[in-house]
């Protein structure tokens, strides 16, 4: 009996404590705005431009939903229905803008837009967003839609063969068993790129997360900042509360769909879907590094050492923050995941969708309130307050791909152990932990490159002393020559394509030590 009070006070030390990072400071920013001021002052940023600017963004947000829900949607079918030659390596390849920050994409078409159209920024830039956005967001919904056609039962497909055609079952059978799929993606992608600060920044796009960066760091204007941020915070809210049941199940990287019972089609003719995703590929990954490269090398000089000089040290403080913030954001994950899944005890999971929901600068600003006191100044003065960032801000994915390994680890396994006398600790260590290895791996991974690329809340509350590449690039290349910015932005694509090299081939010699491949 003492053990499981002392369990259950554990437990809830964790909850408090998660609950005390990051959710209480939103909570407190709605408090502060709701009694700072009269009604005339509360109500003030409710004004036709607020609102145009509400629906701009929501517009735009909604088209690279939904363009991006298309195009992953077309690359799932043909990857996981058909059997293709090379479907493995279009599966990893166009995983990899999934693991760029957008960032390095904006300045890579940026760099493409001006070099083919001149100065014309009013003709490009909210398309540029839009394509960015729908070019980094695509593949998390193939990955999802990927998933849930893994999942489907062959005997639906075959039972709709009997009596119509192939088209016909996929758009009245096929598509509408994946509807909570196709919705999650749609809302996935709309919350980051509603939440996105780095993409429209550079393209010179004025969204609503942009004002409200601007009327807290620009302006000084602390009110009219917390009451436009209190409005998005409510705005992103209403969006999920529909979809809330689906979203905090949602179906991130399911890294392995065992028992899989889903039905593949033989294809004759490849070449017009090997086309197809070709294409994409190279829109989506090789067209940007390729004008990288080419606006690195079309000034006068080269900018590679100098680029080097600039972001170097700030590549290397940026990694060791991303590595520990991984670290903690996985950790976190499984906790989360496991009491989910494991105790049916979902309050940290919605506390993790909670702030995941709401918007970069939002976040930044109640983080900058809340944590910017002499009592919590050790959070706020160190590293301490971007790993609170990258937990709130990546927590829930991490949860949501390891609880989607844990659905597929039997819990008969656990029971058995339990039978033979196995203590909980050592059944959790010796069984559980290595069936779950590919998805702490690939949540480690993940963490890390989101951690290394996020911009929105970093540069908002990033310490005194601490260089970060992304905030270093952007702020430099406010006023540096075009191609010193390709080429810092082009060092920081090769850090972050190196590591990832490195973890897989570390990954891959611990997937064959536990016989994984």
């Amino acid at each position: 009996m003492a053990a499981k009070i002392g369990k259950y006070i554990s437990q809830f030390t964790l909850v408090l404590l998660l609950f005390v990072l990051v959710i209480l400071p939103l909570l407190l920013l709605i408090i502060q705005w709701l009694t700072g001021a009269d009604k005339a002052v509360l109500l003030s940023f409710i004004s036709r431009e607020t609102l145009l600017l509400v629906s701009k963004s929501l517009l735009l947000s909604s088209v690279a939903a939904f363009l991006a829900t298309v195009i992953g949607t077309v690359c799932a079918l043909l990857l996981y229905k058909f059997r293709l030659l090379f479907s493995g390596f279009f599966k990893a390849a166009l995983l990899l803008p999934l693991f760029v920050s957008p960032y390095i994409f904006a300045v890579a078409w940026k760099d493409g837009f001006y070099w083919v159209f001149g100065n014309t920024a009013a003709f490009y830039s909210v398309a540029g967003v839009i394509l960015v956005h729908t070019l980094v967001f695509f593949p998390l919904t193939m990955l999802i839609t990927g998933s849930a056609l893994s999942r489907v039962h062959a005997g639906y497909e075959e039972a709709g063969f009997m009596i119509v055609s192939f088209r016909k079952m996929l758009f009245k059978i096929l598509l509408p068993l994946i509807r909570p799929a196709l919705t999650i993606s749609f809302l996935l992608v709309l919350i980051f790129s509603l939440s996105d600060f780095s993409v429209p920044a550079f393209f010179g796009v004025n969204t609503f997360t942009i004002e409200v960066f601007t009327q807290f760091s620009a302006f000084y204007n602390y009110q009219l900042a917390i009451g436009q941020s209190v409005l998005l915070l409510v705005l992103c809210l209403f969006l999920m509360l529909a979809e809330i049941r689906y979203l905090s199940d949602a179906p991130f990287f399911s890294v392995d769909i065992r028992g899989s019972v889903s039905k593949r089609y033989d294809v004759e003719k490849q070449l017009i879907f090997h086309a197809v995703l070709s294409v994409i590929l190279f829109i989506a990954l090789l067209l940007p590094v390729f004008m990288l490269v080419i606006q690195s090398l079309s000034g006068r000089m080269l900018f590679f050492e100098q680029a080097w000089e600039l972001i170097g040290p700030a590549a290397f403080q940026s990694v060791k923050v991303a590595f520990t913030g991984a670290l903690l954001v996985t950790a976190t994950g499984l906790w989360a995941a496991w009491m989910q899944e494991r105790r049916q005890f979902r309050l940290p999971g919605l506390l993790l969708l909670f702030s995941f929901i709401v918007p970069s600068t939002v976040l930044g600003i109640a983080f900058i309130r809340h944590f910017n006191t002499p009592s919590l100044n050790f959070i706020y003065g160190s590293v301490l307050i971007l790993l609170i960032t990258y937990l709130a801000r990546f927590g829930f994915i991490a949860s949501r791909i390891i609880g989607n390994g844990i659905k597929q680890v039997p819990a008969s396994f656990e029971d058995a152990a339990r039978i033979m006398g196995i203590s909980p600790a050592t059944r959790f260590y010796r069984i559980t932990l290595p069936l779950l290895f590919p998805a702490l791996f690939t949540t480690f991974v993940l963490s890390f490159v989101l951690c290394l690329g996020e911009l929105g809340t970093a540069i908002m509350v990033y310490p005194p002393g601490t260089e970060l590449m992304p905030v270093k690039i952007f702020t430099i290349s406010a006023n540096a020559p075009q191609a010193l910015t390709s080429s810092m932005t082009l060092i920081n694509f090769a850090v972050v394509l190196v590591f990832i090299l490195v973890f897989l081939f570390i990954g891959k010699i611990i997937f064959k030590k536990f016989q994984y491949v």
